[in-house]
């Protein structure tokens, strides 16, 4: 058998195993890249995460804070409330009050001047 057509075909599937071995460590490398670019990408995202829950944090206790002052408004109004329903109550008593008192003088007037 002769050599050279053993040694052609040896040498042509070294060939192509070459180029194939490029390919893959080529194709490794733009893997590795783009993994290096996605785990940055993931960083980023993980800091802008912890970044909203601490926004998300402070917001909750504002929400907290002015719930509390809400309630603390609700609370004082209805005490303005029922102040005012009080004072509405309390001015009729005087109305009427003053009411009685007029005609208690108008009484004790025709009285005196009954018995001048």
């Amino acid at each position: 058998m002769p050599l050279c057509p053993l040694l052609c075909a040896k040498q042509q599937k070294l060939n192509s195993l070459r180029v194939e071995a490029d390919a893959a460590s080529e194709r490794a490398d733009e893997l590795a890249a783009k993994n290096k670019q996605l785990e940055q990408e993931l960083l980023t995202k993980d800091q802008e995460i912890a970044s909203l829950q601490h926004k998300l944090s402070v917001a909750e206790g504002d929400l907290d804070k002015l719930e509390g002052k809400l309630q603390e408004h609700k609370s004082v109004r209805e005490e303005h409330e029922s102040n005012a329903t009080n004072s509405e109550s309390l001015q009729r008593k005087v109305d009427l009050l003053e009411g009685e008192l007029d005609t208690a003088e108008k009484n004790l007037r025709e009285t005196t001047d009954k018995c001048v």
